[in-house]
Formats: structure tokens, C-alpha cells, sequence
């Protein structure tokens, strides 16, 4: 996948990201899977971003686009983004949930007792299947490192929702699923996603100011 892929508005990432392969090595072993829910994080304009009030978060995701950033969520989870945005922007692309596919034991040994299905399913279960670390903050995607994303051949069918868990600008209309996966959160109300609509989802901070 080339680099320009996520030099693009999060919202249009987040879209096209629904179908990837998502892959991290530990030790030599590979694990991941297809992303099938995904959430867009714009910068200091988005309040339900970390770049609204963190300032070292900001850096990040208003740094180099391909790069890894990672949160602790509730003091607990480690969720995994990447850093995806336009020239002079921010934001980032929060991996909500994967359906497993690749390095399935390494993944059942790190989450324990549960479903195939819900090996991936959640930003925090997703960041324990594939043991990701806040050490791997600003590391490259495909860049011949632990980080790999590869791009779908097959037609997706990909619907947009408000995002999970945030108490500011919950409306937005920025995450993205597969609903025919399993792996995907309960929240599975949306509407499907075409090249007019998706650029209107781009714009809704702007339509709301």
C-alpha cells in the first residue's frame, strides 16, 4: 500500500481501510487480520479528538501520516490508530475491530477464553490480540516493520454510523463497518456509504459550525 494512502482526510481512511489486512509481528510471529470497523479522528477542529486536548497527541497525529499511535483507554485497553490526514491537517484512524485471520493460537493465547469472533472485536481486544505497545507509538506502517497494512481487491460493502464511546460530537457520522462481519461491534446501525455521501460524512464538522 503506498504511503499517499493515508495522506488523505481520516474519514475518506477510515472508509477504505474497511476490507485491509492488518498485520503486526512480536518476536517473529505474525498475527492479524481483515479490519472490519474502523473509526475517523480529525485534529484539533474534531472535540471527540485527542488532538483537541492533548498536546503530545496532537504532535502525533498532526506528524507524519503511516505512523502508529497508541492510547490507553479507561486505564486499561491499548487501542491502535494511524495517523492519517491531508497536508497541514491532523487526525487518525482508530482500529475498532478486525475479523482474525493470520497467527489465530498467538491470538487465543493473548486474549484467553473467547470466541474466534470476538478475538478482534473492540478497539482494546483488538490492540491485546496483536500485543501492541505504547512503544509502538510513531512506528511506520509498511515499512518493512512490525506494522503491515495491505489493500482489498474484493468489494466491500462498508456502512457509516456515529462513533462509540465519546461524549462530544457524537453525531458525526464517522465509523465505518462491514456489517456482514461478526467480528463487528453490537452497534450495528448504519446507513451504506457511496462516493457523494462519504464526502458529505468528510464534511460534517464544517456543516454543523
Amino acid at each position: 500500500m503506498l504511503d499517499a494512502f493515508f495522506h488523505r482526510h481520516p474519514v475518506i481512511v477510515a472508509h477504505d481501510l474497511v476490507g485491509c489486512e492488518l498485520t503486526v509481528a512480536r518476536d517473529g510471529v505474525i498475527a492479524g487480520g481483515r479490519i472490519v470497523e474502523t473509526e475517523a479522528y480529525a485534529g484539533p477542529a474534531d472535540p471527540a479528538s485527542h488532538s483537541a486536548r492533548m498536546k503530545l497527541a496532537r504532535s502525533i497525529l498532526g506528524g507524519p501520516t503511516g505512523h502508529v499511535y497508541v492510547y490507553r483507554s479507561y486505564g486499561i485497553h491499548l487501542c491502535l490508530n494511524i495517523v492519517s490526514h491531508e497536508p497541514g491537517e491532523g487526525g487518525g484512524v482508530l482500529i475498532r475491530a478486525i475479523d482474525p485471520m493470520i497467527g489465530l493460537e498467538i491470538m487465543r493465547e493473548r486474549r484467553g477464553e473467547v470466541p474466534d469472533m470476538q478475538l478482534g472485536r473492540g478497539p482494546g481486544n483488538v490492540g491485546q490480540a496483536l500485543a501492541v505497545s505504547l512503544d509502538d507509538v510513531g512506528s511506520p506502517v509498511n515499512a518493512g516493520g512490525d506494522f503491515a497494512v495491505t489493500a482489498t481487491t474484493d468489494d466491500v460493502r462498508v456502512l457509516a454510523g456515529p462513533r462509540i464511546g465519546i461524549s462530544k460530537a457524537v453525531d458525526a457520522p464517522w465509523r465505518f463497518f462491514d456489517p456482514d462481519s461478526k467480528a463487528v461491534s453490537s452497534h450495528r446501525k448504519g446507513a451504506d456509504v457511496g462516493a457523494e455521501s462519504l464526502l458529505e460524512h468528510r464534511d460534517w464538522l464544517s456543516s454543523v459550525e
